[in-house]
């Protein structure tokens, strides 16, 4: 089967949607898909130029050219995006035919390149959702409700799933989104991101090249490491470090980048706890994530349904416990209840917060591995591509026999099809 994934950014980007892109990828070549992925040249933080084409671990790489200003700002955001989007869509329309395309949501329009693709070349189409717009859009203040812009926007969404033969998304509180949106229940599809554990692994503390460097052995650790965007509750977190600034000596430790840095930044000025530091190499994650003794993931309360935050998994990885701040509704607040490898406090609450990270900190050793077991079991890369891997394949018995006779064989053999028909 061949499959073009479509995505602004692949390896070697930091972006959380490049690696689990990649992951998907480089997995789905391993069990035998012809697999290329349509990606930018540009950067998730800007600047840079990567190769136009490249073969990397079995996955045919083709980088179309488009701005590279970063997401500083929204009008940078913009222009990325728009260029991204037009280099793909010429590229995927005028390349050969592909039997399946896989179109994430970065940027937010470029999935519709995959309905494209469905009515004029008949190729199956799966929509993998990471966010849900124009409502996001809406929520962060950059569309008016009410506007023709959101207006337009909303119908280009709501075709886009629509036409998708599947489409898979990341938690339930998502899929109900999307059922509202007219799609038929049988082609949604939850399938949560994930880690790498193979790559990511608990690194003993006194044995940690990230806590040594920065040091921190010695200081209880609290680390948020991911995206700090709009989407997230820093506030609450911060309002916890000002109530534990004399407890103990503990570190709050940000690591990455976002709209919501300078918010953090501005509070490091006040509390000395506080450090910040950039991305990391994916190949440092499992020192970084491992030098945490308890994380913190946060989601915005007002964005359930539109978002869903996927650092979860690295950390239970890691094996270390995680605090969530955000909606009890969240598939990141489901999954650390049931597995009881962490706690969850409502945005806002910075006094339950502190109160819950005391409480963590003081069982790290014995959340941490139930965290390690619970990800072994369900949530590791393996499990979730295998998962994806299944979807494409049943598509292939769907796919258009007229279109692709070699399917239309393999239908006939499996007694999918009547031969005369």
């Amino acid at each position: 089967m061949r499959v073009l994934l479509l995505n602004q950014f692949y390896h070697p980007d930091f972006a959380a949607t490049a690696q689990i892109a990649t992951d998907l990828a480089e997995d789905l070549a391993a069990a035998g898909f012809d697999v290329t992925a349509l990606a930018g040249q540009g950067s998730y933080l800007g600047g840079g130029s990567l190769a136009s084409v490249e073969v990397r671990r079995g996955v045919r790489i083709v980088r179309v050219p488009c701005t590279s200003f970063g997401k500083r700002t929204i009008c940078r955001r913009l222009a990325d995006y728009g260029s991204f989007y037009l280099s793909a869509a010429a590229r995927a329309l005028l390349s050969r035919r592909y039997d399946v395309v896989v179109a994430m949501s970065s940027p937010p329009l470029v999935a519709s390149i995959g309905g494209l693709l469905r009515l004029t070349r008949r190729t199956r189409f799966v929509y993998w959702l990471q966010d849900v717009y124009p409502e996001l859009a809406v929520k962060f203040g950059i569309l008016e409700p009410r506007s023709l812009a959101t207006w337009g926007f909303n119908a280009i969404s709501r075709w886009t799933m629509r036409r998708a033969d599947a489409v898979v998304v990341l938690g339930e509180a998502m899929a109900e989104k999307v059922r509202a949106k007219g799609v038929a229940p049988e082609r949604v599809h939850v399938v949560p991101n994930w880690a790498d554990g193979a790559a990511i692994r608990p690194v003993p503390r006194a044995l940690n090249a990230f806590r040594q460097e920065h040091g921190l052995n010695g200081h209880p650790v609290v680390l948020y490491s991911g995206n700090m965007g709009r989407g997230h509750d820093l506030t609450t977190v911060l309002d916890a470090a000002r109530l534990l600034k004399s407890a103990a000596d503990v570190s709050f430790v940000f690591v990455g980048d976002g709209a919501k840095r300078p918010e953090v930044e501005a509070a490091a000025k006040e509390l000395p706890s506080i450090k910040l530091f950039p991305y990391q190499p994916r190949e440092q994650l499992a020192d970084s994530l491992s030098a945490g003794d308890v994380h913190v993931v946060t989601q915005d309360s007002g964005t359930l349904g539109l978002i869903e935050p996927s650092k979860l998994y690295g950390v239970l990885a890691a094996g270390r416990p995680v605090l969530f701040v955000g909606p009890p509704e969240a598939e990141v607040a489901r999954t650390i209840v049931r597995e009881g490898v962490g706690e969850v406090v409502a945005n806002g609450d910075a006094a339950s917060a502190a109160a819950a990270i005391q409480r963590l900190l003081a069982g790290t050793e014995a959340l941490g591995r139930r965290a390690r077991v619970a990800f072994d079991r369900e949530y590791d890369r393996s499990h979730r591509t295998a998962r994806f891997a299944q979807i494409l394949r049943g598509l292939e018995f769907r796919s258009s026999p007229e279109a692709d006779p070699a399917a239309r064989a393999r239908q006939i053999a499996a007694g999918c099809v009547n031969p005369r028909s």
